[in-house]
Order: structure tokens, then C-alpha cells, then sequence
């Protein structure tokens, strides 16, 4: 089954490509608004390879470990790639099982990786009981799925979440204007942080010391980053990334941070569905 959803995928992401070059769609160098980031690396892939992990993205330093879906094939993977030379290491196509899948779910978003294991959003059919899908980082084995808490499902989009000690962060994808909460010992809810204004179309998030980054898939070539103070709710424009390519869709984010200090942000960004690519930036001063 694997071998049969991993050559569809195949199949549609030459359709798109095709479709991408009929368009005579031209990108130009990505940049980023103000002097807080700089790009120091990327890493691209064509659509057939990047398409298992064009929703999210996380990094334990040696390896990214990255999640994606094509929702209408009911397709999800998750893939291990070396952080250092960019090369896709492991995929594991249809990495949710068929009783997983028959309860709905099969839409992948973003992901985070925490004490030997991969958490990742998932939304399910009509958006009812999203869930947090549990991998082994090493063999990227499915482990088990928690479906979020009543109370913290909102309207069921569930994009993105992240880890930082015993607390899962997440939101919802549209009008957004709090930040959920659960448990990691036990998923249940703990609560949230009212954000003083909404902000929308979030598709991945992570923190550095105590603020909340934000990515957002904001219209056209250039992606709006987001930055909520976690003790305040103040939330803020942090970066203004230009992507290059007015096709662009902005995914997953992931924040780490060296022994000598320097910090990188890692996004994921996928180019009207011809290319997915991996976008590493330096923070200023780290």
C-alpha cells in the first residue's frame, strides 16, 4: 500500500510540475524584510521527494524529521533527512496505520521532536477530534495518537504544535487569538494565553526563551513570522520573509539553538506544489 500511495505521489507531483511550467511562473532570491535573519542555507527538493514532508518540520541537530499529507489521496508520511548534507535518509510513506486512517485522520501538519520522539498535528475528517500523532524518531514507527481534549479542539484546525518541557503549544489555524495548552505527560488540557490581537492563516510555530514564533502563510511572495510574549499575550510582527515566488505556501517552523548559542530558524516552504524547500536562517546577534 506504501509502495502504491508512494507512486501517486510521484504521479501527481509531475502534474504539477508540469502545470508550474506551463504557467511560466519565475521566482526570484529569497530575502528577508529587516536584519534580524539572515538566510544562510536551503535545501530543495522536487515535489515527488518533498511532498512527504511539505507540512511540517522539526530538528533534533543532526537530523530535520519532516511530515506531509496530499489530503484528497489520504496520504501522510513522515521522513528523516540529514541535517548537515540535506539527504533524505528515511520515508516512511502511509506512516499511519489503516485503523488510524479509517477514524479520519490523515492530515499531517506540523511536528515537533522531543526526548526520542516526533509529535505531530493532525486534523481529521470534517475537523472533529483532531489528534497528536506519536512516531519513534529513530525508526519513524508509529507509536499511538491522543486526540485533543474537548475543551481545546476549538473549530478542529490543528496546523501545528511544539514542545518546550512538560507543555505542548499549539493553535488553531484561523482567527487566532490564544494559544492551547496540553499536558505531554498525559495530553489533557491545561489552558491557554490570551494574544492581544488575531492573527491567521498560522501553519507551524516553535519557542526561543519565553516568546512563541509564528509562521504564517500570508498571501503572495512574502510570509509574515509572528512573536507572542507567552507571560503577556503580546503579540507582534517578528520577520517578514520573502520567499521569492508568489506561488509559495509557508508550513512548518522549527527554532534551535547551538552549544556556543547561535540560533537558527528552520521553515519549510513548498512552491505551487512543484518543489518543497528547506529554508535555514541565522538569528543576528546569537
Amino acid at each position: 500500500m506504501a509502495v502504491l500511495f508512494s507512486a501517486l505521489r510521484k504521479s501527481v507531483s509531475w502534474l504539477f510540475a508540469a502545470l508550474f511550467a506551463l504557467n511560466g511562473l519565475v521566482a526570484s532570491p529569497p530575502s528577508v524584510r529587516g536584519a534580524d535573519l539572515t538566510l544562510e542555507r536551503e535545501f530543495a527538493y522536487p515535489y515527488s521527494d518533498g511532498a512527504a514532508f511539505c507540512q511540517g518540520v522539526t530538528t533534533d541537530g543532526r537530523y530535520y524529521y519532516g511530515t506531509g499529507c496530499i489530503k484528497f489521496l489520504n496520504y501522510n508520511a513522515i521522513v528523516k533527512i540529514d541535517a548537515a548534507t540535506g539527504e533524505i535518509v528515511q520515508c516512511r510513506d502511509m506512516c499511519l496505520p489503516l485503523e488510524v486512517i479509517k477514524k479520519g485522520y490523515s492530515h499531517l501538519g506540523d511536528c515537533a521532536y522531543a526526548d526520542g520522539k516526533i509529535y505531530a498535528a493532525c486534523e481529521a475528517f470534517l475537523f472533529k477530534n483532531p489528534a497528536v500523532m506519536v512516531f519513534d524518531a529513530e525508526s519513524l514507527a508509529f507509536l499511538g495518537y491522543h486526540v485533543l481534549p474537548v475543551e481545546g479542539q476549538g473549530n478542529g484546525h490543528f496546523p501545528w504544535l511544539c514542545v518546550r518541557g512538560d507543555t505542548i503549544y499549539y493553535t488553531q489555524a484561523r482567527e487566532v487569538d490564544e494559544v492551547r495548552m496540553l499536558n505531554l505527560s498525559d495530553f489533557s488540557y491545561q489552558g491557554s494565553i490570551k494574544m492581544d490581537r488575531t492573527i491567521t492563516k498560522i501553519t507551524g510555530g516553535d519557542i526561543l526563551d519565553n516568546t512563541l514564533y509564528l509562521a504564517a502563510n500570508s498571501d503572495g511572495r512574502e510570509k509574515v513570522t509572528y512573536a507572542v510574549d507567552l507571560t503577556t499575550g503580546q503579540t507582534n510582527e517578528a520577520f517578514v520573509r520573502d520567499t521569492g515566488d508568489g506561488t509559495a505556501e509557508a508550513e512548518g517552523l522549527a527554532i534551535s539553538q547551538t552549544d556556543d548559542g547561535t540560533v537558527y530558524f528552520h521553515y519549510v516552504d513548498v512552491a505551487f506544489a512543484s518543489k518543497t524547500i528547506l529554508r535555514r536562517y541565522r538569528l543576528a546577534d546569537s
